[in-house]
């Protein structure tokens, strides 16, 4: 009853700011405490009023704590159906393998308090011997941060994460730690299958490959995965050390003088459709289809963020924020920023995150990460980061990354 309650609640007050792909119990009730609202035990489709703000605070407070379990309001029945699908990528992961479950100190950066919101233009740099780019260090603020281990009980609906393991579909496919070249076009393609495989078999919905900067800088392909290496002597991409979110929609929308979550999907949708209309069109998929994919979040765009390191990643893992308190929307736009990515023919975004925006959140990562294992996370509304981790050595590390879009209405087997 106090689930369709909140979703009832949240339909009608805030059918444009509330992120439904990703939020579980847990996550409505930050939501409503942040915006201070009420569930009124009126009768169904009346507007709720506010009460009083303090005893409301207390309330919602404890059953936030009694509800911390609950499963998503918009996602439960997706989740359940994809379930035995999924689990040949997430079983290894659920056992208990004696890891470390207490934080760990480390060092994140953060956009600077007195940059303004977008200014300046980013992107590749002259001279530079690697490719991508990555942000001005003079713009960039370090914090410590604790880190906690991410549970394997995860997920994007209550998380905005979840941890997948494609490393035996990399091994039936004759790819391990030991053969794995990340300078090979065939090995980052056969990553990026599995990637994509792992996708679909998770949520029951074509996983349609985004090309990013990577299409651009670097002549990737359809289905190729992009990879990061911070080894010594590597001409790859660096990894990115500041806390951002890829595509966050409404600083989008107001980087380019509009408002809302529709005005920041159309606008990806507009800036890339020259490099996805050809893989889109085999699928029948217009820019204003994908477009609305984007912005309806369920889930939209994902990021697969896998390790290629032989053995463990020792340093520099990958970061993310726990959405179940951290949720950043249209009325946070002094917490983060939004910057212009210039690359030739591509003008993309990205949207930073500055120190007030972390307070009090949960940091998390999966300590020691192995080759094959994944991070799958929300590409419109998880904060992430590479870290350094305190009193660690680093030999450096090579990942992959790949950007998704789940299609809702298309069966997985159809494929560009």
């Amino acid at each position: 009853e106090l689930e369709a309650r909140l979703q009832t609640h949240l339909a009608t007050h805030f059918p444009k700011r509330f992120p439904h792909f990703s939020m579980g119990s847990c996550g409505c009730f930050q939501f409503l405490l942040k915006h201070k609202k009420l569930i009124h035990s009126s009768t169904a489709g009346q507007p709720s009023q506010p009460e009083d703000l303090d005893a409301f605070d207390v309330k919602m407070g404890d059953m936030l704590l009694a509800k911390r379990r609950c499963e998503s309001l918009a996602s439960v029945a997706t989740t359940r159906c994809a379930e035995t699908a999924s689990l040949d990528f997430s079983s290894s992961l659920s056992r208990s393998d004696g890891r470390q479950e207490e934080p760990t100190d480390a060092r994140a950066q953060f956009l600077r308090d007195e940059v303004a919101f977008g200014a300046g233009e980013f992107g590749p740099r002259r001279g530079e011997q690697r490719v991508g780019y990555t942000m001005p260090e003079e713009l960039l603020e370090s914090r410590p941060v604790k880190l906690w281990p991410i549970p394997a009980d995860a997920t994007l609906a209550d998380n905005g994460f979840e941890l997948l393991d494609i490393g035996p579909a990399l091994r039936a496919a004759g790819l391990s730690e030991e053969t794995f070249d990340p300078t090979s076009q065939d090995h980052r393609r056969e990553v990026g299958r599995a990637l994509i495989a792992a996708a679909e078999a998770r949520f029951g919905k074509k996983a349609i490959h985004l090309a990013d900067t990577s299409r651009v800088s670097g002549a990737s392909v359809y289905g190729e995965v992009t990879v990061r290496d911070t080894r010594a002597g590597s001409k790859l991409r660096s990894a990115q050390h500041i806390f951002h979110m890829d595509k966050f929609l409404p600083g989008i929308a107001k980087l380019y003088g509009h408002t809302g979550n529709n005005a920041g999907a159309q606008r990806i949708a507009d800036a890339y459709w020259h490099l996805w209309e050809p893989d889109f069109s085999t699928l029948g998929v217009g820019a204003a289809e994908a477009a609305a994919y984007i912005a309806g979040a369920s889930p939209g765009m994902l990021n697969l963020w896998v390790s290629l390191t032989p053995g463990e990643v020792i340093n520099e893992p990958l970061a993310v924020a726990d959405m179940r308190n951290i949720l950043l929307d249209d009325s946070d736009i002094d917490l983060v920023s939004t910057h212009k990515v210039v690359f030739p023919g591509l003008e993309d975004t990205i949207t930073v995150l500055r120190p007030r925006a972390a307070d009090g959140a949960t940091l998390m990562y999966r300590p020691r990460m192995r080759f094959g294992e994944v991070i799958m996370f929300s590409t419109t509304h998880t904060p992430h980061s590479a870290v350094w981790l305190q009193g660690m050595p680093n030999p450096g590390r090579c990942s992959g990354e790949m950007r998704v879009l789940m299609a809702a209405d298309l069966p997985p087997a159809r494929a560009p």
